[in-house]
């Protein structure tokens, strides 16, 4: 059985969510890339929340805010919660979708990549990890930008973006998604357009950024580390995941990931441990 229900109305109901707060221009691209069809939600956190991963974090008082957002020239209606990306889609899934569950959850497009061991880390992935056990088809879409721009948000052109993530949903939101994929990671080069490929791989073993620590003592404060792009010294990415995909090759990366996070391994090989 298909745990994807598909829907009884002519045209899907998206959620769309973010990381980066509901005054992302990114987040505003996903509904310009969107909104022509599909019937929107936008629910996002009310400020900055990069690299929250799954956090379930909220003010206890925390509802739902308005907000009008200018998507394209028109003026539509967004809600932002005082909470993690997580918890927002929780309480969006619940609170704002009473009518109709969503065809589809889109968390993005973020600024700057999500690839490697930092995918747990990821608030644009977290966000699509809880739509994903509601068994909601989930994409979690990143857009190369300079680091920079990871939390101070700059000038960025989104077109490219925008044309890609209306492709990619077209094509997964119709399509029947195999048994243990719950979540499409979408990461976009910088360099990115109509003609670049697209490459399904697995995620990288190596962070997509590391922290490093100048002289570390027990005297150094956490705010000294230095974000260094992936991989570790000494440590090489395998050519077909999605760091060297993304960062060498300059191709669209569509990495699947499941919400089980068990060892791919025979369970009788981790038995033997305690023989």
């Amino acid at each position: 059985m298909n745990r994807y229900a598909p829907s009884m109305d002519t045209r899907p109901l998206i959620l769309i969510t973010n990381d980066d707060g509901i005054d992302s221009p990114g987040l505003h691209a996903a509904a310009e890339a969107l909104m022509p069809m599909a019937d929107i939600i936008i629910a996002a956190p009310v400020d900055q929340q990069t690299a929250s991963g799954r956090s379930l974090r909220a003010l206890p008082e925390a509802v739902f805010e308005p907000r009008s957002i200018d998507i394209d020239g028109k003026d539509i209606k967004g809600w932002c919660l005082n909470a993690s990306p997580a918890t927002t889609v929780r309480h969006a899934l619940q609170c704002l979708c009473t009518d109709r569950k969503p065809d589809m959850v889109v968390s993005g497009i973020n600024f700057g990549e999500n690839i490697g061991t930092n995918v747990t880390a990821s608030g644009t992935v977290g966000a699509a990890i809880q739509s994903a056990v509601w068994d909601i088809k989930s994409l979690a879409v990143s857009l190369e930008v300079p680091p920079e721009f990871h939390y101070e948000h700059g000038e960025v052109d989104w077109s490219e973006a925008i044309l890609i993530l209306r492709r990619a949903v077209e094509k997964f939101l119709a399509s029947n998604w195999p048994e243990d994929v719950y979540i499409l990671k979408i990461d976009i080069p910088d360099t990115a357009d109509q003609n670049t490929p697209w490459r399904v791989c697995r995620q990288s073993r190596e962070p997509g950024w590391w922290g490093f620590i100048p002289n570390a003592s027990v005297a150094s404060t956490a705010g000294s580390t230095i974000g260094t792009r992936g991989p570790r010294p000494g440590k090489t990415c395998h050519d077909e995941d999605d760091m060297a995909v993304l960062l060498s090759k300059k191709e669209v990366t569509i990495t699947p990931l499941s919400v089980d996070m068990t060892s791919r391994i025979p369970l009788e090989e981790v038995g033997k441990l305690f023989r």
